[in-house]
């Protein structure tokens, strides 16, 4: 009984120095990886593209490459608007929020239907410089814009 007794006071008197030195090490490893990619830590542009009588206005607006911007639409209108983009987003990662019906297909992102004084935002990153056209859809609407990426 008294080598049991033994052994376990020295493995108890051991356990506690074991457990501290593998805590104080664990305390210099390397320092934890972000979990936010550093462009999601970059400053924000937010662009403002109102839906009124038929219209976008502004009818250009203009973006910078590599530059964080969050891209708002606003239907100020009684009827349903969609903003369809060509190319802009062509293999582009984006988050879409606000109360607009975003569409996608195998490519990608496709298109959002904003409803009566609705809101759509899309937040990405402009990869490509250039010229890239915008409009709505629906029948009967001939609203076109354009995208200028610098």
């Amino acid at each position: 009984m008294r080598d049991r007794i033994g052994v376990a006071w020295k493995a108890w008197g051991v356990g506690p120095v074991f457990l501290l030195a593998y805590l104080m090490g664990s305390a210099t490893a390397a320092p934890p990886v972000p979990t936010l990619a550093p462009s999601n830590t970059d400053a924000e542009e937010q662009v403002l593209v109102k839906i009124h009588a038929r219209q976008f206005e502004p009818s250009k607006v203009t973006l910078h490459a590599g530059q964080k911007t969050r891209l708002v639409f606003q239907n100020q209108d009684a009827e349903l608007h969609a903003f369809v983009p060509i190319g802009l987003f062509a293999g582009v990662s984006l988050n879409i929020s606000g109360n607009g019906a975003p569409e996608f297909d195998h490519d990608g992102f496709k298109r959002v239907i904003i409803p009566s004084e609705g809101r759509a935002e899309i937040l990405f990153v402009p990869e490509r410089t250039g010229v890239y056209p915008f409009l709505c859809d629906m029948p009967g609407h001939e609203m076109r814009a354009t995208i200028v990426v610098q």
